[in-house]
């Protein structure tokens, strides 16, 4: 059970598990300044696993090496989950540990770690652009508009004959995605599908108890490719949006562990509000041709009281589900669940999905609409598809739903696994543990849980409390806030990462061009940089920008060393008041509203300021022109 991390020889072939010869340089644990080691950590973690601990958290702030130690982890089970909160940490563990490093189980094999990725991660070898393009064969709509398109594809296939079909409403996924060779669905491995031609199925135990099989034909497809490791990986490493809905599908392997990076953000995200958008559903369904006869009955049931519920719609501030007209159509959904089974990318499947991560707490469920017509929506009629009509709305209804019993969804995820191992730097108090997430038994392991670098906290002498409170009465005006935060940007040492808490609280264009700010971009102007993905942050971490203006970097990204002198927070992180779940919380629970409401604000101020003090001798000045940051505890 010892420690194992070995970095890569010069030499070494490079991409992917099995191209090197697995003889780099040995790397120590690192030791930390409570005397422990991280190979003492992973001990303690087994001898807590072995004790009987279910679950158990570990303390590390950023630098403790948290991801190798949850790898020399896994090398002692014979399956393992890792999620992680983004994909950025998700490519950092690719990068370091299937590309830089390895590990080595106790037998002496290289562990065999995977990523687990969505469609919109991978290139498409049929000949679409990428794996989610909604015209291949694996994903286009069963629709009668693309009546052309779904009949040339049954040409191409092999065990399909032409002249069975004549239109949308004969065709089945089945019939046409064989056209794709790579084309390797997942499905109980006790299916024997007709017209898939040659296949072997490569089976594996998922987390619903059914054995599942990935239905192999032609390999060269990556985004199929990748679900080999299901049968084949020892850890498989999900980001937590795919690992959640690989596991409400019951597709998920079965493993003996589950190891939750940067957890507390994984647990706050149970509060995370669902919408769904009722336009849009209505016309998912009307899409939809059900041969089965059961299916058809159910479909118009659905699909007539998302027409009722349309027709004259009503604002909702908060209501609780059962009594809203929303209870009865999702109790439908969740009866036939299966409805567009074959249309992987249709939107029901969506809403499905989220009806599922509600069904145990339906009556603990609250809603309100997000927008609505206020002149009524009128209902499909006319006879697209099997129900429906074409019209689209541009004011949709979308329906927010949300429940404040995080206990009851943390317990559901215990319940379907055997071991959960939490890390973050910034665990949530043990009192919130207890009260929101309804933990009472748990074990702490603390690795290293002092900051390595030093932050230097600066003032220019304008701060203020930038409350909502004073901007109501005027203590601050927002010219003064925005000047404030203008002169804390042309004193701080570049490079400068300025962690932006809310788009509002940079300037719109009109203000901008109206105060003349020197230093700050405009609200407008950051939305259109983060559209193009992380190449300001690649910009950035090359040094070939000197600010980094961001909402999307308070974790997983790190900017160590000379790559940020400066953290700019522009106001302290505190939650969204006004965001469904906390007006519930507050509503109904106001001691445990407050509990959940500053213990959540601290961790993410100390997440912030973390990017830039990874290792020792790292040193930050911190800016702010609220005060409430600069006085914070860090």
């Amino acid at each position: 059970m010892g420690w194992s991390l070995y970095k890569r020889k010069a030499d070494d072939s490079g991409i992917g598990t099995g191209l090197f010869n697995y003889t780099g340089e040995k790397m120590e644990p690192l030791k930390f300044s409570n005397g422990k080691t991280q190979e003492d950590v992973v001990n303690e973690v087994m001898d807590a696993i072995g004790a009987g601990n279910k679950i158990i958290f570990i303390k590390g702030v950023c630098g403790s090496g948290k991801s190798a130690m949850a790898l020399n982890i896994a090398k002692n089970f014979k399956k393992s989950s890792i999620i992680v909160p983004i994909k950025s940490l998700q490519e950092q563990y690719e990068i370091d540990y299937t590309q830089k490093m390895f590990i080595t189980k106790d037998d002496g094999n290289p562990l065999k770690i995977s990523v687990i990725k969505g469609r919109n991660n991978f290139s498409c070898v049929f000949g679409g652009d990428r794996a989610d393009d909604p015209t291949i064969p694996c994903t286009i709509e069963i629709r009668e508009k693309n009546t052309e398109a779904l009949l040339e594809y049954i040409e191409q296939n092999p065990c399909a004959d032409r002249e069975d079909f004549s239109s949308a409403t004969d065709v089945k996924r089945m019939n046409i995605a064989p056209a794709c060779p790579y084309w390797a669905p997942i499905m109980p491995s006790e299916i024997n599908p007709k017209g898939l031609g040659e296949f072997t199925k490569k089976k594996y135990d998922a987390i619903a108890g059914v054995e599942y099989a990935v239905f192999k034909r032609k390999k060269g497809c990556p985004f199929y490719d990748q679900y080999d490791a299901y049968a084949d990986s020892d850890v498989l490493i999900f980001n937590s949006m795919k690992y959640l809905i690989e596991t409400e599908i019951g597709r998920k392997p079965k493993t003996d562990i589950e190891i939750i990076d940067e957890c507390d953000e994984f647990l706050d995200n149970f509060a995370n509000e669902k919408k769904i958008n009722m336009n849009r559903l209505q016309q998912s369904l009307v899409k939809l041709m059900p041969q089965d006869q059961k299916d058809r009955a159910a479909l118009k049931e659905i699909l007539n009281d998302i027409n009722s519920f349309l027709f004259n719609p009503e604002k909702i501030e908060i209501q609780k589900l059962p009594s809203s007209k929303l209870y009865p159509i999702l109790e439908k959904i969740l009866k036939a669940p299966n409805l567009a089974s074959e249309e992987e990318l249709n939107y029901y499947n969506n809403v499905v999905d989220i009806a599922r991560s509600f069904e145990k707490l339906l009556d603990e469920t609250y809603i309100a609409t997000d927008n609505y017509s206020s002149n009524g929506v009128k209902p499909a009629s006319g006879q697209q598809g099997l129900f429906g009509s074409k019209d689209d709305y541009e004011e949709p209804v979308v329906i927010n739903l949300v429940s404040i019993n995080l206990a009851s969804k943390l317990h559901e995820l215990i319940e379907a696994n055997k071991v959960l191992v939490m890390m973050s730097g910034t665990l949530h108090s043990e009192e919130v543990l207890r009260d929101i997430f309804g933990l009472d038994k748990f074990k702490v392991i603390e690795a290293e849980t002092e900051n390595p670098g030093e932050i230097k906290k600066q003032r220019t002498g304008l701060e203020r409390n930038c409350s909502y409170a004073n901007f109501q009465n005027e203590t601050i005006t927002r010219k003064m806030y925005l000047k404030i935060m203008d002169l804390c940007l042309a004193n701080a040492k570049s490079p400068t990462l300025v962690h932006v808490n809310a788009f509002k609280d940079l300037p719109t264009e009109e203000e901008n061009e109206e105060w003349k700010f020197d230093n700050l971009i405009t609200q407008e102007r950051l939305r259109e940089l983060q559209k193009f993905g992380n190449s300001a942050v690649d910009e950035f971490t090359n040094k070939e920008s000197d600010v980094l203006f961001t909402t999307k970097c308070s974790r997983g990204i790190d900017f160590a060393g000379d790559k940020c002198n400066s953290i700019i927070v522009t106001r302290f992180p505190y939650p969204n008041v006004q965001g469904l779940f906390w007006k519930i919380l507050k509503q109904e629970q106001p001691d445990k509203f407050m509990e959940f409401y500053l213990d959540k604000s601290r961790r993410d101020l100390v997440q912030k300021i973390a990017r830039g003090v990874r290792f020792k001798g790292d040193m930050v000045d911190l800016w702010s022109p609220d005060v409430r940051v600069l006085n914070g505890k860090l």
